[in-house]
């Protein structure tokens, strides 16, 4: 009789060892008991603790309120469970912010949606975009709803690496984009506004990633990293900001390129357009021929093809000219007389652009180049004004990218 019973043994230490092996190197973020470590920001509904959970009541709320874990957050895996008593709007908080609003705090940022009636998993950039960050399709929103248990626990996962931003429900995948918005802030369980409502989690825990910092590119009026090509000029302001002037005179291009080559990464820069044709190189190499350089470039001109991918021909690059081009609502997104932000995330095969704020492109494009340079460009043969700062990249390394792509 003692066989079976040290079989039984042997399979539950070996669930046991599963578990532990699944959940290696997670920290709870609630002890169960109570709410140490979290305060409530925002609102007037009420949080309690009961059977072990986080439980938040609507109470009648005229304002959204969170309660919001005191430590912030960069790179991470979140995990937590959900169940609505009540049926409504609720939420999950991340790389989350505060700021003063009258007599009390405004929470702002990313938002794990948690609705009954579809969207949970999807990401909503609360008090700040004020919309969704997923490009909203029958598709996305057929995945917020299938996974979902009405009336049951719910499984939460969220990982944020970078740029990446990614999303489980009851373990299966619903949002996965690139945004660069906030990098870093701390964790929100939402009520939303409402006449009634209540919903609980429970197993809140975290699992923190190495950071993934910016490399600036500018510094202390320097340039750090970057090669001047001899054409145009590239001259310091006092704010730290780089004013870039060349004249159609001049038939080469006037380059700020990289010393280093990468080939997973972010890169950004914000532009001001007095004039003139720019772009922004990225996975480029180096070719003998007046414009320099051959690969990807990221435009930044007074239309709406800042953010469009143009790839110039020469060596290793099939110059395939415009690789692609989406409609042309981003026009509305430029700022002619204003300082523009404008960011590249290439992960394998896959690249992305983004115009202050709203993607532009999202596409996978296995004849890309898989490596190379970049470089800020003044277009030669035409006369150029522009001003640049915060021109920074942040490399991905293989590990960080094998999470992305998991």
């Amino acid at each position: 009789m003692r066989l079976p019973i040290l079989s039984t043994l042997l399979f539950c230490l070996l669930c046991v060892c599963h578990v532990a092996v699944a959940e290696e190197g997670f920290v709870s973020l609630f002890n169960g008991k109570d709410l140490t470590g979290w305060t409530a920001k925002g609102g007037d509904a009420k949080y309690h603790v009961e059977d072990g959970c986080i439980v938040g009541v609507v109470n009648d709320a005229q304002r959204n309120t969170f309660l919001c874990s005191e430590k912030e957050y960069e790179n991470f895996i979140f995990k937590a469970e959900f169940k609505f008593d009540v049926h409504f709007n609720s939420g999950i908080q991340f790389r989350s912010q505060a700021k003063p609003a009258g007599n009390r705090e405004l929470v702002y940022g990313y938002q794990y949606e948690m609705e009954s009636n579809g969207m949970t998993a999807a990401i909503y950039d609360e008090a700040r975009r004020g919309r969704w960050l997923n490009v909203v399709t029958p598709e996305l929103i057929e995945s917020t709803k299938t996974p979902f248990k009405k009336d049951e626990w719910n499984e939460v996962e969220i990982q944020c690496i970078g740029p990446s931003i990614r999303t489980w429900l009851n373990g299966q995948p619903v949002t996965d984009i690139f945004d660069a918005e906030t990098a870093r802030g701390f964790f929100g369980l939402q009520v939303h506004a409402a006449q009634a409502g209540q919903v609980r989690w429970r197993n809140i825990r975290v699992k923190e990633l190495p950071a993934t910092p910016w490399q600036a590119f500018f510094k202390n009026k320097q340039f750090v990293g970057l090669e001047v090509k001899p054409a145009g000029k590239w001259e310091f302001q006092e704010d730290g900001s780089v004013y870039a002037t060349s004249t159609k005179d001049e038939k080469r291009d006037g380059m700020l390129l990289s010393e280093n080559v990468f080939d997973n990464f972010a890169v950004r820069v914000s532009f001001k357009r007095g004039k003139g044709n720019s772009g922004m190189y990225f996975r480029a190499h180096e070719i003998d021929a007046p414009h320099w350089l051959c690969g990807f470039q990221c435009e930044i001109e007074g239309n709406h093809t800042t953010g469009y991918l143009w790839e110039v021909g020469g060596g290793p690059s099939k110059g395939r000219g415009w690789v692609i081009k989406p409609a042309e609502e981003n026009a509305k997104n430029f700022k002619p007389t204003e300082w523009n932000d404008v960011y590249v995330v290439t992960v394998g095969d896959r690249i992305v652009t983004n115009l202050n704020g709203t993607q532009v492109i999202d596409f996978v494009d296995p004849d890309c180049l898989k490596n190379g340079k970049t470089a800020l460009q003044l277009h030669g043969g035409s006369d150029m004004e522009y001003w640049f700062k915060d021109y920074e990249i942040m490399p991905l390394n293989k590990e960080m990218v094998d999470l992305i792509t998991r």
